[in-house]
């Protein structure tokens, strides 16, 4: 994820939360990096619902910011989660058609 997505992401969060943009910085570059190397590294598929979880405790553990505040700034963030978990979805659906074409 580049830094003007990061940036524009905070940027959208801050404005729609009570939280301080460093926080919700804080907050969306752990997530979205997170989510990025996963879709980068991962072999599974997985749920928007697990995928989800999995990102928040991820993000709680690395930031120690609060749970309600993390799924907060992330829900807030959905539009593009639910971006990069369609990259991950497509990653996993080509890396299962390209052994196929061999």
């Amino acid at each position: 994820m580049k830094e003007h997505e990061i940036q524009r992401i905070t940027q959208y969060v801050t404005a729609r939360t009570s939280y301080d943009r460093d926080a919700v910085e804080d907050i969306v570059r752990t997530g979205m990096q997170e989510l990025a190397s996963l879709a980068q590294t991962s072999t599974q598929t997985f749920d928007h619902h697990h995928l989800l979880e999995y990102i928040c405790q991820w993000t709680i553990r690395r930031t120690k910011h609060p749970e309600p505040m993390i799924r907060e700034v992330l829900e807030c963030s959905g539009r593009w989660l639910d971006a990069l978990c369609r990259t991950i979805d497509q990653k996993d659906s080509e890396g299962v058609r390209q052994p196929d074409q061999n």
